[in-house]
């Protein structure tokens, strides 16, 4: 969800929300005294729902006094999801964002976390089978999955750095003893295929394994019909072309009936078509007038996004008594990625800008946990440790041919200053580009040199780029077209991180516990940057970098720590009904901005990429940005109304300091925007509900919807065009989001048929935003809001090991322009985003054994 200004409302809504606190605090008491019921065979199956790890305990998810949502695999096979992105829509006020697979981002109630760079930690940790992945790690296929969890708020107690404002958790399946497998093959639209196998089985009689198998391949749905000749003999991708792969192999180990061992290897495997850059200015296909249209020029050399990753996990459970037991984690992860995308969206060599992010990164992560459990006290406590390193190339590639057109506009500016405005028009002095040979000859000509001179080729700009004449060496002629000019930054990085934690949670009766528990937290990061000259200055002589000055590594290091807590309470009225309240704190440690370094980076100074010294102490500037530190009231309801409406309800307020966000920035001294962590103080205000109503035997339907107000301060910066924007408090609502499911149990007299349903709405914000460019309003769909129905209609037969289904997502064939802008908008005018898949459908064959 995004949030749009909304100052005059302010007071009506937060009273409006303070009164459905008060309603709900209300509600909630008078049922705890009005309760004691007893509870039907029926309602207790409605009740006895899925079992989470939320708190580092097993416990039923409706008695859990915290808010936790989760999805289950019966919900992630029905709707065909095999990443977070596909499943976020049932999770109220969770967003997962992958229009760039390597640089995914979680976004919990509002609150996302920029992903530009390797110095920094997400707002809220993802974790994989009980261990922490890293940012560029987060987003994989979901193959053999048993559950997702969402846990909201901060989690810092249990979950340690990097859960100001949440956690997510994947569950996959453990080895059993049962003989049990499957084969599923999909195919559908785009010329998806799909094939996923698992297999379990018993090497023995306490080894057993488990091992799974996912492929996901599919056609893009715009063609990129641009074949440049610096891309002959590599794969060329259509825009939206996918190929995900990923395997597992765990093998568990019951030493004795106290003791178990499982060690597991997983990969994943990406190369897939780079993020999308669908061209909307005039430079574009078709003049960027036809968005949803089946072909595009994307030019990006050597383009691809890809992943080899890898991971080792071995965990260790021991039960020395009734009482008391332990569990030991150890992980570790490596991964491999590139990310070179199109950065102008056209096909025009003059305009030719693409980036790339590459990163050979691993962490290496362990956690000691040891558990004590009685009639009265669930107590939870351990250790954590964990070591990252980190190395990131972040490229800026131009072609000599756009450096050439940048080069133009310098030197307009500079002859209309020279020979007046009025004569510069009059004459007709202005070129669009040097390399233009009439353009060029006209206008060195009026400024006196010789028509001989244009006869000899590269001579008349060696001339120009002469001291005698624009002094400027980059002023070189159009036998150098087609080259690259590449600017890279180089930064590594290593991060350690400690935790001691304590949880206790007690029963004070049966209905009523008290939880509360401490962590302390210390992370160290050591950091460097480095930026390396341009080669194509071994090309011409006195060239040096154009946009960032050449760099020579720096290193520095820093320590943050923290104690976050939580401290809480739920009360169980009967079996249909429990509130809950908590307090919590969390913490996301502090960093560095990979493209931020304490360096001068005005190339045009004499000090260019150089330190730059504070006066005052002597020391090397501080570029490091502080941590961020949520904390977070809470009030719950979780329970069964009317027999047969399965009810979750949260209230929260969060006060979040310091939180990072991601601007475009161009600060004075630097000649292009960068994307730059700013800090926000935020305080929100909201609420959560999912509602599950069970209307007959047969028939199930639901929604999860969430609003929130905010109110955020932020710290000056400067934008993408250089202009201060001064410290600004502004006051936001949530946009109208709601998710709907159907599921319908027919009974057909033939095995066993489901019909499934979903329908996703999401208001649009940008309707609301002040100063939004008349081009981006006219962009088709840009403003409407999103509305998808998806749907699968399946059959199991009698014996339950072959089920058939057919599928459709996208029903409504709903086509958005998802995004607009661009690095290039301001330099060159090639504004591009993404669109959406049209409508999507298909068939899917499982045979289980």
């Amino acid at each position: 969800m995004t949030f749009h200004r909304n100052q005059s409302r302010t007071h009506f809504k937060h009273s409006v929300l303070a009164q459905t606190i008060a309603a709900a605090i209300t509600l909630s008491s008078y049922s705890a005294i009005a309760a004691e019921q007893e509870v039907s065979d029926e309602q207790a199956d409605i009740d006895d729902v899925i079992v989470v790890t939320a708190q580092k305990r097993e416990q039923n998810v409706m008695k859990t006094p915290v808010t936790v949502d989760t999805v289950s695999a019966e919900t992630i096979k029905e709707s065909g999801s095999i990443l977070l992105s596909e499943i976020d829509k049932f999770i109220p006020g969770f967003d997962f964002s992958d229009g760039n697979m390597t640089q995914a981002g979680v976004t919990i109630r509002g609150v996302s976390s920029p992903g530009i760079t390797v110095g920094g930690d997400p707002s809220s940790a993802t974790f994989f089978d009980g261990v922490y992945m890293p940012r560029a790690a987060q987003n994989v296929l979901f193959s053999d999955m048993q559950r997702v969890e969402v846990l909201k708020g901060p989690q810092g107690t249990l979950f340690g750095k990097n859960a100001a404002m949440g956690v997510v958790s994947m569950v996959p399946n453990a080895p059993n003893e049962d003989f049990e497998g499957f084969v599923k093959g999909t195919v559908g639209t785009d010329n998806l295929q799909r094939i996923e196998g698992m297999i379990n089985f018993s090497l023995t009689d306490n080894v057993y394994l488990r091992a799974n198998l996912l492929t996901n391949t599919r056609d893009g749905y715009i063609d990129n019909i641009t074949r440049a000749e610096w891309n002959e003999g590599t794969k060329v991708w259509d825009l939206g072309a996918q190929d995900h792969n990923a395997a597992r192999i765990a093998i568990k180990w019951d030493i004795s009936d106290r003791t178990n061992l499982q060690l597991s290897y997983d990969v994943d495997d990406l190369e897939q078509a780079p993020p999308m850059a669908v061209g909307y200015s005039e430079w574009a296909y078709k003049m960027g007038q036809d968005p949803f249209g089946d072909k595009q020029e994307n030019d990006v050399r050597h383009g691809v996004e890809s992943r080899d990753m890898y991971a080792v996990t071995l965990k260790l459970n021991h039960e020395f008594n009734d009482q008391w037991s332990m569990m030991f984690v150890s992980s570790f992860r490596d991964w491999d990625t590139i990310n070179r995308e199109d950065e102008d969206g056209t096909a025009d060599p003059t305009r030719y800008l693409d980036t790339s992010n590459n990163e050979d990164s691993n962490i290496h992560y362990n956690e000691l946990q040891v558990n004590y459990n009685s009639d009265k006290i669930n107590f939870v406590g351990g250790i954590t440790y964990s070591k990252e390193e980190v190395w990131q190339e972040t490229e800026i590639n131009f072609t000599t041919d756009t450096v050439a057109r940048l080069v133009t506009g310098d030197l307009n500016s500079g002859i209309k200053a020279m020979v007046g405005e009025e004569t510069f028009e009059a004459l007709g002095m202005e070129m669009d580009h040097i390399w233009n040979a009439d353009e060029w000859q006209h206008t060195m000509t009026i400024l006196g040199f010789p028509p001989e001179v244009f006869a000899w080729g590269d001579t008349s700009y060696k001339l120009a780029a002469s001291p005698l004449v624009f002094n400027e060496p980059l002023v070189f002629g159009p036998s150098y077209a087609g080259e690259f000019w590449s600017e890279n930054f180089y930064n590594t990085g290593e991060f350690t991180s400690y935790g001691v934690y304590a949880d206790l949670d007690y029963q004070i009766t049966d209905k009523w516990n008290v939880f509360g528990g401490l962590r302390y937290s210390e992370d160290e990061k050591e950091f460097s940057w480095e930026v390396t000259q341009t080669p194509f200055a071994e090309q011409v002589q006195g060239v040096s970098n154009l946009f960032f000055p050449p760099r020579e590594k720096y290193t520095t290091s820093k320590t943050w720590d923290k104690v976050t807590g939580r401290i809480g309470t739920g009360y169980i009225i009967n079996d249909d009904h429990m509130v809950f309240a908590s307090f919590a704190t969390g913490y996301k440690a502090g960093g560095f901005d990979s493209l931020n370094s304490p360096h001068d980076n005005n190339p045009f100074s004499p000090t260019a990429g150089e330190l730059i010294i504070d006066p005052a102490t002597g020391e090397v500037r501080d570029v490091s940005f502080d941590p961020e530190e949520s904390q977070n009231l809470e009030l719950g309801y979780k329970g069964i109304l009317f027999d047969s409406l399965r009810t979750t309800v949260a209230l929260y307020h969060t006060i979040l300091d310091d939180m990072q966000t991601s601007r475009e920035s161009m600060p004075p001294g630097q000649v292009a925007p960068l994307p730059t962590v700013v800090n926000q103080d935020v305080t929100i205000d909201g609420i959560e509900l999912s509602l599950i109503w069970e209307a007959t035997d047969t028939i199930t339907a639901g929604i999860v919807t969430d609003y929130r107000e905010s109110d955020t301060e932020t710290a000056s910066y400067y934008n993408s065009i250089g202009e201060l924007i001064p410290e600004t408090s502004t006051t936001g609502e949530s946009l109208t989001s709601y998710t709907v499911t159907f599921d319908w149990l027919p009974d057909i007299g033939l095995g066993n048929t489901k019909l499934h349903m979903d329908y996703v709405f999401v208001e649009n914000g940008r309707k609301f935003e002040v100063g939004t460019p008349e081009w981006e309003k006219n962009l088709p769909n840009y403003l409407d809001d999103r509305q998808d129905l998806n749907a699968r209609a399946s059959w199991v037969n009698e014996s339950d090991n072959l089920e058939v289904g057919i599928w459709g997502k996208n029903l409504l064939d709903n086509r958005y322009v998802e995004s607009a802008g661009g690095r290039t908008v301001e330099f060159f005018g090639t504004a591009f985003g993404r669109v959406n898949r049209g409508i999507e459908a298909g068939v899917d064959v499982k045979y289980s054994f």
